[in-house]
């Protein structure tokens, strides 16, 4: 009915309005090039959206184009037959038709974008013909009697109001409905994007996509809403088409038998009630050439973009582009190798369903961009185009979701399948890609929202939690003790590497260290911050360090190494070693002091690394010493506030390998429980967890052990 096909030009119009005021802002945002709505998501939100969509927006281009294709043959076999002519009759000729006329519009693709614009502005007349011919020939009205006994009316309100409501039925043992034709009718508007999709081409991207898709959403919907209400008004649903019937008008008459002719069944309708019908073919060859050459031209872009990128493996391959304008050949051959093969075994109802879902979901990932940019607003959020809305955009993306659910319950829940796949696949790339996306805008926000919350959260037992800060230098040079704080660390508080340079390091040195710290960390699985301090003793550089952090995310335990030549050491060094002790005590904070044998070598020039390369040759953690056993517990605090003994012949730091042994917990009361709760972390380490803990405390009275073990 006339009354529903508007609402759904409304509903398709509401979904590309607002898109495309997204498309607009996010374009002129910066510098658009080539790859289209890939390029613009990946850019704005993360690679791993844009890729998993990109992934998919090729392959309903490429649907789209064998969609279109199959629409001119089936236009091309209609003319032939009304001709007598019969050479692509059989499903074989007509497969075979399909897929020469791809690779003829292939080959146009790789001359160029100029040859192409060219045929695109032929095909455009023909169109623009073949709709004033229908409307020029619907106010002419029927000229004959077979004509009229096919049910042309010419302009007549009694046939506009009988077509004014819908009357679905069962088409392809299918009951359509207002979804079905909603899912046939919605990739003829999708085309909204084909600006963006040749970005890299244009020579102004940022101001040529908003004006063009804007004037071509005007042009195209006029022309859907004419096309609509226009044979609504001139021709019935149901007639005969038999000339005798007229006088008693018996030709309408269609429920005890299977008329041919009228809105239902006539598949040359727009011929029939046109002024010159051979105008109508060449109007449908434009359309769907048109479209057809729009999606082979921007498939084999988006995939180089996408090689260029190198964000799925493989992908690099198509990229390869040849000549003066980088041409992918090979991305050329690829689609069309692939919407042939679509072709032959497609059928257009089908393929169209699917390609709805997938330009939906495109459409919702990009007004969730635009949405997901404009909450956040991080300072490079500048777009030139002013008239979009967030939250419009908001609802946009939540419209588009549940349109694909209306559509296809089962095809949404492949496609959403398929995004989450492909977006699992990108996110697994080692290769860290810094576009500067909103989702990193996201992160750094809320990052700074926590911190400032913090100030309202007060301190309680119950909520501790170990932040150290590790003394390790160079954290590759010092793998075993960085690791053993991250098994502190892991899965209850912050870990903050510390590197502290004597020697005075260039911005670019400084960073080259930091990269390579924070890259090792990151292989190693290990979760930690890491800051690299030049030029500055270790006494300034200690008092700084501690003095790092916020609230709950302030250090409250220092982990160091063993200075195990402390009594050959120069007394100056000595004492700007026990300064570290001094000034974390002064802060309030923990001490974790470890000492560990290794194999490894410390050739690095960092202070701490010097100081504490000479490490022992026992298994040991704080291994109590005999000047440490002759001190009081009061003086024990001084040197150690987290007292453990592990006994483990072969011990290993990988976070992965469990150990087998025992671990000797010294509980000193005075250190508040810390050793104990470094024992609990441990022990539901999968390091750990297999290891034997035991808990040693001491009493000055041997009457009061029992009570005291209790």
């Amino acid at each position: 009915g006339i009354f529903h096909s508007i609402i759904i030009i409304i509903i398709a119009l509401i979904i590309i309005l607002i898109t495309t005021f997204s498309l607009s802002a996010i374009s002129t945002n910066g510098k658009v090039k080539g790859g289209g709505l890939y390029f613009i998501i990946s850019r704005s939100i993360g690679p791993e959206f844009g890729a998993s969509i990109g992934i998919l927006l090729a392959f309903a281009n490429t649907i789209s184009a064998a969609m279109n294709t199959i629409g001119f043959c089936i236009s091309l076999r209609s003319l032939l037959q009304q001709n007598d002519i019969h050479i692509i009759d059989s499903n074989l000729g007509f497969r075979g038709l399909g897929v020469v006329s791809i690779i003829i519009m292939s080959i146009l693709c790789c001359i160029g974008m100029d040859r192409e614009a060219e045929v695109q502005n032929v095909l455009l007349i023909a169109i623009i013909v073949g709709i004033f011919n229908v409307i020029i020939g619907s106010y002419n009205g029927p000229k004959s009697n077979a004509a009229k006994a096919s049910g042309f009316t010419g302009f007549n309100m009694k046939t506009f109001k009988q077509n004014w409501y819908p009357d679905y039925r069962i088409e392809n043992n299918i009951q359509q409905s207002f979804f079905t034709i909603f899912s046939v009718f919605f990739p003829s508007v999708t085309g909204i994007q084909a600006g963006a999709n040749i970005s890299g081409d244009l020579k102004d991207p940022s101001a040529s996509i908003p004006k063009g898709t804007l004037l071509s959403i005007l042009i195209t919907i006029t022309s859907y809403i004419v096309l609509i209400v226009v044979p609504g008004s001139v021709q019935l649903r149901e007639a005969s088409g038999y000339e005798n019937e007229l006088q008693d008008e018996f030709y309408l008459n269609c429920s005890f038998r299977n008329c041919t002719k009228g809105l239902y069944k006539d598949n040359n309708l727009m011929q029939s009630i046109s002024l010159w019908p051979i105008t109508i073919y060449f109007g449908c060859f434009g359309a769907t050439i048109s479209t057809a050459l729009t999606a082979l031209i921007s498939v084999p872009k988006l995939l180089q973009r996408m090689g260029q990128d190198d964000i799925y493996p493989y992908f690099k391959y198509l990229a390869k582009g040849y000549g003066k304008s980088k041409e992918p050949y090979r991305a050329h051959i690829f689609a069309m190798v692939v919407s042939s093969v679509l072709l032959v075994i497609g059928e257009l109802n089908d393929i169209a369903s699917l390609i709805s879902t997938i330009y939906l979901s495109a459409y919702a990932m990009l007004n969730l961009c635009t949405f997901h940019i404009a909450y956040f607003n991080p300072l490079g959020w500048r777009p030139t185009y002013k008239f979009y809305n967030k939250w419009l955009s908001l609802a946009a993306a939540i419209i588009c979701v549940m349109v694909m659910i209306f559509i296809d319950k089962k095809m949404s829940a492949i496609v959403g399948c398929a995004v989450c796949v492909l977006y699992r696949i990108a996110a697994r790339k080692k290769e860290v890609i810094n576009w500067g996306s909103s989702k990193q805008t996201r992160h750094i926000k809320t990052f700074i929202k926590t911190v400032y919350k913090s100030n309202t959260i007060q301190y309680h037992v119950k909520n501790y939690l170990p932040n150290l800060i590790v003394f390790s230098g160079n954290p590759e040079s010092r793998k075993k003790l960085v690791s053993l704080a991250h098994l502190i660390t892991k899965n209850y508080g912050l870990q903050l590497c510390v590197n502290i340079e004597k020697i005075s390091l260039t911005p670019r040195q400084k960073k080259i260290r930091l990269d390579k710290g924070i890259q090792w960390l990151r292989n190693s699985g290990i979760k930690s911050l890491y800051v690299v301090i030049d030029n500055i003793g270790l006494d300034l550089a200690t008092h700084m360090v501690y003095s790092c952090g916020h609230g709950q995310f302030k250090p409250n335990i220092a982990m160091v190494g063993y200075k195990s030549d402390w009594l050959n050491c120069p007394y100056q060094d000595l004492q700007t070693y026990l300064n570290i002790f001094n000034v974390a005590n002064m802060n309030g904070m923990s001490i974790i002091m470890v000492r560990i044998s290794s194999t490894e070598s410390f050739e690095d020039q960092n202070l701490l690394i010097q100081d504490f390369k000479h490490l022992s040759k026992k298994e040991e953690i704080l291994y109590k010493t005999q000047s440490i056993q002759n001190m009081s517990i009061r003086n024990q605090q001084k040197v150690a506030d987290c007292f453990v003994k592990i006994k483990i012949k072969e011990f290993s730091f990988d976070n992965k390998k469990p150990n087998h042994g025992t671990v000797d917990v010294w509980w000193l009361y005075s250190d508040g429980g810390l050793s104990l709760i470094i024992a609990y972390i441990l022990k539901h380490s999968i390091t750990w967890k297999n290891c034997k803990f035991r808990i040693f405390g001491v009493t000055n009275k041997v009457e009061c052990l029992s009570e005291e073990k209790n």
